[in-house]
């Protein structure tokens, strides 16, 4: 019991000596993060200002009737959509308040009726134009109005009740999902091919007039950090140690550390410590089959372009036909793009509006939970968070509006043009919902030559 106590005491006093000394410190750490909390806050109102004046352009596409077309096609129109990245000096981004933007793909549906929209800043109309009637040339495609704003900013509401959250992945970005290709393979007939849609689109067709179903993809293009930190992740998995430039002290030391360790181990084990190289290749010989098919996915689909993704789900309805089920059958829909071995879509727990702790005030915070995703999915922007504190656990801080955006619950992530084309693409020929408007005539240029009056 003595021997407890002491054990006790002693780490107390190391607790208290740490607190001492970095309270001893404070004219270094205080200046630190006034700085950090003015820098970000002076970041988040010049965007807030740039966002705010951008122009955007909402268009309606309607695919062709009879399209064999797979969703290869629509990867080929990311392909060609990642044109929209853009470059920006220091001056842009820390005064103008300049970011990267974005797109947005949307597919709704209103009481059973489907409908695709495409939404892109204004300057950049005609590169999604073109690149759509590149791979789908028979689709049309106009301006449409917006429909997020024929509700109220209120909702839910006495009159409409809506459920929403935002997916997110189950494992780090590279890891790749299960994507169209997956669902292609061993396919013989064209009758037997599986569009990885058919069951989404079936869940959106059948809602009544009441209902209604909105997903929002936002997509921003970005450069060669992701295919990096994929093969940072598969070097990891294969055992390969990071090699990074040391300056001139950092070398020096490295060299002294590993000149000690070699020597301690002579004096302890009697001969040299083992190769870190040679065992990592040995890791690699020894890698089982499944364990191969994994780092191949990870370098297949870090190979392609990327966009910083961010997927929304809102089912929104009058209080007396509101059904749970039609909830349910659309996180069904994104399970199938799930592969349990590599990576998978899942509601975000943080941001759905299922409270499932007693000891919060249960009913207001699902309240407020499905307004937020309400009205982020009406800004259709992604949520800006702090560089330096980009997913702080949550902390009753977070109930103070300035420190919201620093506790983000939103979580964005990084898609493949393949993984995209997966989860937003035209129904091909095979899917039988009927309420997909199509274009039932094929266009055709006038003959040359005809006169005109």
């Amino acid at each position: 019991m003595e021997s407890f106590l002491t054990t006790i005491s002693l780490a107390l006093s190391v607790v208290l000596f740490a607190i001492g000394f970095l309270l001893s410190l404070w004219w270094i750490w205080i200046p630190w993060l006034f700085f950090v909390l003015a820098r970000d806050l002076w970041l988040k109102w010049r965007r807030t200002i740039f966002i705010n004046e951008l122009d955007w352009a909402l268009l309606e596409v309607t695919p062709p009737k009879n399209m064999k077309k797979t969703a290869r096609a629509m990867e080929q129109f990311f392909a060609g959509l990642h044109g929209i990245q853009g470059s920006a000096t220091f001056e842009d981004k820390y005064w103008k308040g300049k970011v990267q933007t974005w797109a947005s793909m949307e597919m709704v549906s209103f009481g059973g009726e489907i409908r695709f929209l495409v939404r892109v800043e204004s300057k950049f109309r005609n590169l999604a134009e073109s690149h759509i009637y590149g791979q789908y040339p028979e689709a049309e495609i106009r301006l449409a109005s917006d429909y997020v704003h024929a509700f109220p900013d209120d909702i839910p509401n006495e009159e409409y009740t809506l459920w929403g959250t935002e997916y997110i992945l189950s494992k780090e970005d590279a890891y790749p999902i299960r994507t169209y290709l997956d669902f292609e393979k061993d396919i013989v007939l064209e009758e037997q091919r599986i569009d990885p849609l058919s069951s989404l689109f079936e869940v959106m067709s059948k809602l009544t007039s009441s209902e209604q179903i909105w997903i929002q993809m936002l997509v921003r293009p970005v450069g060669d950090q992701w295919r990096d930190d994929g093969i940072k992740l598969r070097d990891g998995l294969l055992g390969r140690k990071e090699e990074k430039k040391p300056g001139l002290i950092k070398k020096e030391t490295v060299a002294w550390k590993d000149a000690s360790k070699v020597v301690a181990h002579k004096l302890i084990v009697g001969g040299p410590p083992a190769d870190q190289t040679e065992e990592a290749k040995d890791k690699e010989v020894n890698l089982s089959l499944g364990e191969r098919e994994v780092i191949k996915a990870i370098e297949k689909n870090i190979s392609k372009l990327g966009f910083e993704t961010v997927i929304r789900f809102v089912y929104l309805a009058q209080k007396d036909v509101f059904n749970r089920s039609n909830v349910n059958a659309i996180n069904g829909a994104y399970k199938q793009f799930n592969d349990q071995i590599l990576n998978g879509l899942k509601p975000n727990s943080k941001i759905s509006p299922d409270i499932d702790y007693v000891i919060q005030i249960k009913d207001q915070r699902e309240l407020y939970r499905a307004k937020r995703i309400y009205n982020d999915y009406q800004k259709r922007e992604f949520v800006q968070y702090s560089k330096y504190i980009p997913y702080m656990k949550e902390l009753f801080l977070d109930r103070l509006p300035i420190l919201n955006w620093f506790l983000s619950k939103s979580r964005p992530f990084t898609f493949s043009i393949e993984e995209l084309a997966t989860v937003y693409h035209f129904p091909a020929e095979p899917v039988k919902a009927p309420l997909i408007p199509k274009v039932e005539a094929r266009k055709a240029e006038p003959p040359i030559g005809l006169p005109v009056g």
